[in-house]
């Protein structure tokens, strides 16, 4: 055996350590390229993550791809933005109470009355609050967009328990109850063909206008500015002057104001109140979704309101209710006026619009005489004869007065003049001292027909009540009637009062059983039962 050299030992010992920690250099070199290609294929979910995605630790129990996908699965969890569930959409006494001012926490002992009054009668108060569906998304709206408080979208509740057909006996008229004078100075239209106090969009938007003004009249204080919008802004400021006098509170709760103005501000609390804390009181509010009820459509041109209803389909009621502005069975003769149509009708009325000639939308056009005029200018301006428009005027003669009212048929027609037409159906709510027979009498149709279109069992009916009233189909056609309680004046007489609400005189004489020869006195009360279209 050759026995190598000390040195030459040490020569291949050292030889066999370079190669061995070469060896182990290469196999660090390979895995760490198989490290960087995993990390190149992964999936990188959030663009917002850092670019450089940190390694595991090594772990000797488990394979290089398990040390690197641990770690990216659980940065692509927590970086996946979380999905919000949607929010569920508010109903519209949700967005009312959102928007609610001046409700107090506890209601005062007179507002307190005022909802008891209310709580006693649950029948009686769901009528109130269903009559508002088809107006309370717009006046909501109105009132949303001025930045004013919502319990004021309950007013008309207190005004006309929502009948744009409401009329008092101080002559205030619509939702909004506007006298002639107020309506008036809010530039109100009122013609024979357009009552402005009826129209749902330019009534509320006068009402609007109205209130955000008495607010700053009374720096803010909204009992005061309501207490004014019910009898007036003197009589509330010589309330607080008188107050202010005596060293008194002028807050509203103070003041010394007519009867109706006392209830008047805690009606409009409770209900306010009623809406809020409903849950709470137990009281079932009817469902009304935060979406409008009706479109408006503009008019290019005048136009017959049996022909939207026909072209529409819209029922005869719904479609009154929205459009009982107008006084006529045709808008007036001027562009600018517009239909209220449910959103699901809306559609056909724009098409028909759109696609159809404007000279066939009504069977006739008014015209005003004016200074000047005579029968044979207009019927040459409308392209007609004399002939033509006395025949459908049942004119005896060529001659016209300032102010009155042609009806002009189409051209080389002739209409006969026809009384104002009103719906086969309509409502009517039952007042304080009403039976089931009067009404039946009243509105000329069987009780068996009044208590089968209100599925009756028998005569019970309650303050407040909203009866159908279907005239027969064979008969002619019937009105929208409201019973009026009217206050006798200094100076009215059955004519005058007759004259003023378009009625008969032996109408009022027999509703009132009254002696004709006798005369009325200042303050007594009369029952009447009037058209307020025709008013």
């Amino acid at each position: 055996m050759t026995v190598l050299p000390k040195y030459k030992n040490n020569i291949l010992y050292l030889c066999l350590l370079l190669i061995s920690i070469r060896l182990v250099g290469c196999a660090s070199v390979t895995e760490n390229t198989q490290i960087d290609e995993t990390t190149e294929n992964a999936p990188i979910v959030d663009l917002n993550a850092p670019k450089t995605i940190p390694k595991a630790p090594p772990q000797q129990d488990k394979a290089p791809t398990e040390d690197i996908d641990q770690p990216l699965q659980t940065t692509i969890e927590t970086q996946i933005p979380q999905i919000e569930e949607p929010i569920a959409p508010i109903d519209l006494w949700q967005r009312l109470r959102q928007g609610f001012q001046i409700t107090p926490d506890s209601l005062p002992d007179s507002a307190n009355k005022q909802l008891q009054r209310y709580l006693s009668n649950p029948h009686n108060l769901n009528l109130l609050l269903e009559n508002s569906a088809p107006y309370l998304f717009h006046v909501t709206e109105q009132l949303e967009h001025t930045r004013l408080p919502l319990e004021l979208a309950l007013l008309p509740i207190v005004e006309s328990n929502y009948d744009p057909l409401a009329y008092s006996h101080s002559h205030a008229v619509g939702l909004w109850q506007f006298i002639p004078s107020t309506a008036k100075s809010l530039g109100l239209e009122r013609s024979r063909w357009y009552e402005g106090r009826r129209d749902v969009v330019q009534s509320t938007a006068a009402a609007v206008t109205y209130l955000n003004y008495l607010n700053k009249q009374f720096s803010g204080n909204w009992f005061h500015a309501l207490a004014a919008y019910n009898s007036g802004e003197g009589a509330v400021r010589k309330a607080i002057r008188k107050n202010r006098r005596k060293g008194k509170s002028t807050d509203f709760w103070s003041l010394k104001l007519p009867r109706e103005t006392k209830n008047y501000v805690p009606q409009l609390m409770a209900l306010a109140y009623i809406v809020q804390q409903s849950q709470q009181l137990q009281v079932k509010l009817p469902e009304i979704a935060n979406s409008p009820y009706f479109t408006v459509i503009e008019l290019p041109a005048q136009i017959e309101l049996d022909k939207v209803i026909k072209v529409t389909g819209v029922d005869d009621a719904i479609f009154t209710k929205l459009n009982s502005a107008y006084k006529r069975s045709v808008t007036p003769p001027e562009s600018g006026y517009h239909i209220l149509l449910p959103l699901e009708h809306s559609q056909l009325l724009s098409d028909f619009l759109a696609n159809s000639d404007p000279s066939t939308w009504a069977e006739y056009r008014e015209y005003i005489v004016k200074s000047g005029d005579t029968l044979s200018h207009i019927a040459q301006r409308y392209q007609q004869t004399t002939t033509q428009i006395k025949i459908t005027n049942r004119l005896r003669n060529d001659f016209l007065r300032v102010g009155q009212v042609l009806r002009i048929p189409p051209s080389g027609e002739v209409a006969v003049l026809t009384e104002y037409r009103t719906r086969l159906t309509r409502t009517y709510i039952v007042a304080s001292g009403d039976t089931l027979s009067e009404i039946a009498e009243k509105h000329k149709v069987s009780i068996r027909n009044l208590k089968r279109s209100n599925n009756l069992s028998g005569n019970l009916i309650k303050v407040g009540q909203e009866l159908i009233i279907k005239a027969s189909t064979s008969g002619p056609k019937s009105t929208p009637i409201r019973k009026l309680n009217y206050q006798v004046r200094r100076g009215d007489s059955l004519h005058l009062i007759a004259k003023k609400f378009d009625l008969k005189v032996t109408d009022i004489t027999t509703w009132n059983r009254l002696d004709r020869k006798k005369y009325l006195q200042p303050g007594q009360r009369l029952t009447l039962y009037i058209n307020p279209l025709r008013i």
